[in-house]
């Protein structure tokens, strides 16, 4: 570095800058730079769990029988007819033939026949299996949170950790999901 004095500028060995030459100086400052480096602070383990869930499901289903009804008649008649419909129900008639005298057609009876709708209940067991995913921080690190989304209507609008967890504020996000995977 150069020394100044009342008579001039000097150099760094002290002797006299004479003023006519042009010299270059070098003029250095700091700065500070951030730089970022990523660095491991742990892992976490995934794994998915199929729990298995009792299913039950109840369902009404519906069931036709048939009903048929003898209905004697015993009248005499000169020919045949064949089935028809009344209302609902369907009409055959039985014939028989006699031998008297003479012989005559007898019409013996008639069947009714109609459908009876009934109704009953049925249940269904069976073993249902449902997906779960196990998040796990064995670093401790701190830095793994969950987030459930509020579109599942069967899901809560928060973490159960959280919504029960409130006045044990210093409990933690892992000791609370790992309460999640023991229940």
């Amino acid at each position: 570095m150069s020394k100044r004095n009342e008579r001039g500028i000097r150099t760094a060995s002290g002797e006299p800058l004479e003023t006519t030459e042009t010299h270059t100086l070098e003029l250095r400052e700091e700065e500070l730079v951030a730089s970022r480096d990523l660095r491991e602070l742990g892992e976490i383990e995934l794994r998915a769990v199929v729990d298995e869930i009792p299913g039950h499901l109840e369902i009404d289903a519906m069931r036709e029988e048939v009903v048929i009804e003898h209905e004697p008649m015993g009248q005499l008649v000169s020919e045949r007819r064949d089935p028809w419909e009344d209302g609902e129900e369907l009409v055959v008639p039985i014939y028989e033939e006699q031998l008297v005298v003479s012989k005559r057609l007898v019409l013996r009876e008639h069947l009714r026949i109609r459908r009876v709708r009934t109704t009953e209940r049925q249940t269904f067991d069976d073993v249902l299996r449902r997906e779960r995913l196990v998040v796990a921080d064995p670093a401790h690190t701190g830095l793994v949170h969950e987030r459930y989304s509020t579109d599942d209507p069967t899901a809560s609008s928060e973490p159960e950790d959280v919504a029960h967890g409130r006045d044990q504020a210093d409990e933690g996000v892992l000791s609370g999901l790992m309460r999640k995977v023991l229940e």
